[in-house]
């Protein structure tokens, strides 16, 4: 933690310890607080979350409604904002680095676009000038290491989710109504980020360009056949997405095998859960590793028709990235990689957190909770993999608020939690 949010954090909790009530904090310790909290690193939010807990009683549901506002209304503040239209660089424009390039003015509608290439190749500029429009704001961002799979290699992910939210403090983008799309590399992209994030992007567009897949022979064909499995973290974490899939089967770049087999796999996914799973495939003859005869738009707006559920009473997930700790109303401090879960918020304020693959270590997972999950007001039931371990009132907590507000997001801001062990 630097020293001068150190002494933001001491000025901060000296300001609540004056109030001595274990009152929530006022404004003008918030003003302290909040710069000091979104500064910090992992460790130093914790040990202040751990503090405010142990200082501070739980909230009155009058309370979280005033600290709601004032917290995104500070939160919104904090950290950069978007350059202005065209070119621009993100972390060091001396060295290049972060490059992204801003088209059309900013709406409640936001699109990422995401270039294609691989090993020392890819432009953001290419992508801006064939991809955009639609009346929508679009950020174009360049991967900062031009590798095979760029967009998931040497912190571009992270950039791209750094950009979404700088989006959010620079223009009233509705967190709602966040995509990203992509060509070729930028298909794979789009596939991966939406699967990563479903909490934060409500849909994509992918042409030309598949998940990663696993292969019965390593170094053969990308057939079909000889396909064993999409790589962990994608299918079962679009269930609340909505996804478009464009190839061509004379594509040499991207062969239609990994294509074919995903959306395959992932309309059986779709029959052994109908409630979910929203995606359109379109397949042609006649393209190579071109764009749609029609262009990029008309499917694109099919995307755009769909906006995010933040709060789904349903959700899967497959976690693969040990630093994503919160994915809608689950917040899990040490995700088990590479298993999946299923939580249901079902009738009668019960949550049902069920094991679908492999050995979760259910020790750090909790639940966010809030309307329309469950009513805080009542008694809360949960039950992992047919056994009740929890059932009582859920407090309202300052420091639930504190944890969640990072997302710069109000309907992702909690107020209460239970770990389900």
């Amino acid at each position: 933690m630097r020293p001068t949010t150190t002494a933001l954090l001491v000025a901060g909790l000296a300001s609540l310890a004056a109030a001595g009530d274990g009152a929530p904090p006022d404004k003008r310790a918030l003003k302290k607080i909040v710069p000091a909290y979104l500064e910090a690193d992992a460790a130093g939010r914790a040990a202040m979350r751990a503090d405010f807990d142990r200082d501070l009683r739980p909230l009155y549901d009058r309370e979280v409604k005033t600290l709601r506002v004032e917290l995104l209304k500070l939160a919104r503040r904090e950290g950069k904002r978007l350059s202005g239209s065209g070119r621009n660089f993100w972390y060091d424009e001396k060295e290049k680095l972060g490059k992204y390039i801003v088209e059309g003015k900013p709406s409640k509608t936001l699109w990422i676009g995401l270039h294609g290439g691989g090993l020392g190749s890819g432009d953001a500029g290419a992508m801006a000038a064939g991809m955009g429009g639609g009346g929508w704001w679009w950020i174009f961002p360049e991967v900062l290491k031009k590798t095979e799979r760029g967009w998931t290699d040497s912190g571009t992910e992270e950039f791209v989710l750094e950009l979404v939210e700088a989006a959010k403090r620079t223009g009233k983008v509705d967190p709602n109504r966040i995509y990203v799309s992509g060509h070729s590399m930028g298909g794979y992209g789009t596939w991966t980020f939406l699967a990563h994030h479903p909490d934060v992007f409500a849909g994509g567009a992918a042409y030309a360009g598949a998940p990663t897949m696993y292969y019965k022979r390593p170094g053969a064909e990308e057939t079909f056949e000889n396909i064993d499995a999409v790589v962990d973290g994608v299918l079962p974490n679009l269930f609340n997405s909505r996804l478009f899939v464009f190839q061509s089967t004379d594509d040499k770049n991207v062969p239609p095998g990994p294509n074919q087999f995903a959306t395959r796999r992932l309309g059986e996914w779709r029959q052994a859960h109908p409630d979910g799973f929203d995606f359109r495939y379109e397949e042609v003859d006649d393209r190579g590793h071109a764009a749609p005869k029609e262009g990029y738009l008309p499917s694109q707006k099919w995307v755009a028709e769909h906006e995010r559920v933040a709060r789904p009473r349903k959700l899967l997930w497959q976690p693969v990235l040990p630093w994503k700790r919160q994915f809608h109303w689950l917040r899990w401090e040490e995700p088990t990689l590479h298993t999946t879960i299923r939580v249901e918020a079902k009738e009668g304020n019960r949550v049902e957190v069920t094991t679908e693959r492999g050995e979760p270590d259910f020790t750090t997972l909790s639940l966010l909770l809030g309307e329309p999950i469950v009513d805080l007001d009542e008694e809360v039931v949960v039950v992992v993999d047919g056994e009740e371990t929890f059932r009582g009132n859920v407090e309202r907590t300052f420091s639930t608020l504190l944890m969640t507000l990072p997302r710069h997001d109000e309907e992702l801001l909690f107020e209460a939690r239970v770990g389900v062990r």
